[in-house]
């Protein structure tokens, strides 16, 4: 025996179940989204704190674990948007199979007025936010850490970085 034929009706409401069913996974996205969005700019502000301490002295091992540290969150946040992506499209594939079947079209049809979308993509916030605070991790080490004295001086800082001392 094949699969069960569903009525138009029950096409419906299994159309809507889906669509709140990408509405649940966009919002997830959104909201762990800004939860590394906030990780990143306490730890920017961390090491802005951590850079002008009265003192006047960071140990620069302190400045690069937390460095790399923000920036393997950073890591996370885009393998994490790669899957919600896929996660989406499969849920928009289903959903536009459900839409050819009741003979309405209006997400599909949204998203092809949409036009050229290959912009979208490649100048997407969401996308570009981890790359971006990865950089500027980069240009903060490069800037705060004295690396000839760190790597050449008397007593290398780089050992300490590399004992964890």
């Amino acid at each position: 025996m094949g699969p069960l034929a569903m009525s138009e009706s029950q096409d419906f409401a299994f159309y809507k179940l889906l669509l709140e069913e990408l509405r649940e996974a966009r919002r997830a996205r959104r909201d762990l989204s800004n939860a590394f969005m906030s990780l990143n700019l306490a730890g920017v502000g961390a090491l802005g704190f951590l850079q002008t301490n009265e003192s006047g002295f960071v140990r620069p091992e302190l400045l690069l674990w937390l460095s790399a540290a923000l920036a393997l969150t950073c890591v996370v946040w885009r393998t994490t948007n790669a899957y919600y992506r896929r996660l989406l499209a499969a849920k928009y594939g289903i959903l536009y199979h459900y839409e050819n079947r009741l003979g309405e079209r209006p997400i599909q049809d949204e998203y092809q007025d949409l036009g050229d979308r290959r912009w979208f993509r490649f100048f997407s916030l969401e996308q570009l936010m981890p790359s971006l605070f990865v950089l500027g991790y980069g240009i903060f080490l490069a800037y705060s850490i004295p690396w000839w004295e760190s790597v050449f001086g008397p007593r290398p800082a780089i050992l300490d970085i590399v004992s964890f001392r």
